[in-house]
């Protein structure tokens, strides 16, 4: 099921100069890509559009929370993000190649769809480790459960590796004798 798009900007009608634009990101958003790793969200983006004759300079920022996966308990949780940066926009009629910090237009254009970027933003501001964090007293607030398991199986690994070891150690003895 597909959404309106509410996180385009038309810019043909503004005066030149600044202009500020919020929007806020929350569970559809994450529906609509599910290629995300975030399953949900409460964002505030904050953009600020200074449009001059010929091209527009946005700064970009998202704030909020979004829910993932812990890698090491696979609990979900809030993991908070913030995301800043400058986004130029330009106009060609010819196409030119864009980079990742500018988007070429079209000079009819009138208006700037920014939703693939804001994807685009919040994807590269999910660090690729997602664990729960620490309170201050250095505990995990990764479930109690899991986090025994894990201990458990480090414990008996790191056991058959120095049984392992010694049994090597005991056949190179042997063989050299």
């Amino acid at each position: 099921m597909k959404s309106d798009n509410q996180y385009i900007i038309r810019f043909k009608g503004l005066k030149e100069g600044k202009h500020n634009f919020r929007f806020d990101i929350k569970k559809s958003f994450f529906n609509e890509f599910n290629v995300i790793e975030a399953r949900d969200g409460n964002l505030e983006i904050i953009i600020n559009l200074n449009k001059k004759h010929n091209f527009l300079t946005l700064n970009i920022l998202i704030k909020g929370t979004v829910f993932v996966q812990c890698d090491r308990c696979l609990e979900y949780f809030n993991y908070p993000i913030e995301y800043n940066d400058n986004l130029l926009v330009k106009f060609s009629e010819t196409s030119v190649d864009q980079s990742d910090d500018t988007i070429i237009l079209h000079p009819n254009d009138n208006e700037l769809d920014l939703k693939h970027y804001i994807y685009e933003c919040i994807s590269l501001s999910i660090p690729y480790r997602k664990v729960h964090p620490e309170i201050k007293d250095g505990k995990s607030l990764c479930k109690k459960e899991m986090l025994q398991k894990i201990h458990e199986l480090e414990a008996e690994e790191n056991e058959k590796t120095a049984n392992t070891n010694w049994d090597k150690l005991k056949f190179f003895l042997e063989t050299n004798n």
